[in-house]
């Protein structure tokens, strides 16, 4: 139950799944330039993000990185799942109630004593819970404007038209 509460009390304060925010306790986003056009993008969520929510925020912050360097659009170069999974178990318990009626009788010097008890027992088995934490590393490439059609690049506009209200940003300029 201890197990149980803390998980509750961290949800409450995570706000459950991870936000749209630089890299921190809950997940986020970190990035790292890798050419004046081109970055590789980090998402980790936590243990209530799903793997979609972490693609869409690589992309979101793609578009972002795109147009801070004066870019419309931009190019995914490559893609590489980066979940990590682990497990604890809570330990088994079992409680024990034992219910009894009995009857006495007494006569001179001695008494004799009938009854009867119940006893039920309750187990519950120990519980084995994985947490799956996604991850998404993401390399982008901004593309000219000349160049966005024949490189099949997405538009910034388009993914904040997708995405950014869902994470609550505003498009850009």
């Amino acid at each position: 139950m201890k197990t149980i509460a803390t998980i509750a009390a961290l949800c409450a304060l995570t706000a459950c799944a991870t936000g749209y925010q630089p890299e921190g306790m809950s997940g986020g986003f970190s990035e790292i330039p890798l050419a004046a056009d081109a970055y590789q993008i980090s998402v980790n969520g936590n243990g209530f993000t799903s793997s979609s929510r972490v693609t869409e925020m690589a992309l979101l912050r793609g578009a972002e990185l795109a147009k801070q360097n004066g870019y419309n659009y931009f190019v995914v170069r490559g893609v590489n799942e980066d979940s990590s999974v682990s497990s604890y178990t809570t330990p088994g318990s079992s409680h024990t109630s034992t219910y009894g009626t009995a009857t006495a009788y007494g006569y001179g010097n001695t008494a004799t004593a009938y009854g009867s008890s119940n006893s039920h027992t309750t187990y519950n088995a120990p519980q084995t819970h994985t947490i799956i934490k996604p991850g998404v590393d993401m390399v982008v490439q901004f593309i000219p404007d000349e160049h966005a059609q024949a490189a099949a690049a997405l538009s910034v506009v388009q993914v904040f038209n997708m995405y950014g209200e869902k994470y609550g940003l505003e498009p850009p300029e």
